[in-house]
């Protein structure tokens, strides 16, 4: 009997583990049958949100004396996925992209321009949680997306952003005092 157990935890083991393999194929519902050219590489990655735990435990550990609010809003992601797209410069698949979002109820939360790069940043809300974050990042060549499942509360964002402010001030004023004495 206790063999049979064995076995059963054993393949449930293994099962669980190739979802997070990496694959030569889309992920993502948006890109799923989309047409890319031949000469296009891609790469995708998911991770279930209990494998992601256990490897991060003791980085949160560490995280929450120096950083106490990032460690708790990485403790609040359940399942990352993440696709990366080379050589698909005439394709239409971030504009695929843009259309997912929209039918799926997402809200842009900020879209940044750097260095030829578009970075858009989506959330999808239930009441005042944030059930899911995607991030589209394309510049000429190539394009990435992430796709994050989290139970993050808007208080907490917030927190998480003025934690940052602060520090991003205290920063400025250290290095404008430093420059002052010299």
């Amino acid at each position: 009997m206790k063999r049979y157990i064995g076995i059963i935890c054993a393949l449930l083991f293994v099962i669980s583990m190739q979802s997070c393999m990496v694959k030569r194929g889309a992920n993502m519902d948006f890109a799923k049958g989309t047409d890319l050219p031949k000469d296009a590489e891609i790469v995708s990655i998911k991770v279930p949100g209990l494998l992601m735990k256990a490897f991060i435990r003791g980085e949160i550990k560490e995280l929450k004396e120096d950083d106490p609010v990032l460690a708790m809003a990485i403790k609040k992601i359940k399942k990352i996925k993440m696709m990366a797209v080379s050589g698909n410069g005439n394709s239409n698949l971030y504009e695929k992209f843009t259309n997912y979002l929209a039918k799926n109820d997402f809200e842009e939360l900020m879209s940044i321009y750097s260095d030829g790069s578009k970075i858009s940043i989506n959330t999808k809300t239930k009441g005042d949680r944030i059930k899911n974050i995607m991030l589209g990042i394309t510049d000429e060549e190539d394009q990435v997306f992430v796709d994050l499942k989290s139970d993050l509360d808007l208080n907490e964002l917030n927190q998480l952003i003025q934690h940052y402010e602060e520090s991003q001030d205290k920063k400025g004023k250290g290095s404008k005092e430093l420059s002052d004495q010299t």
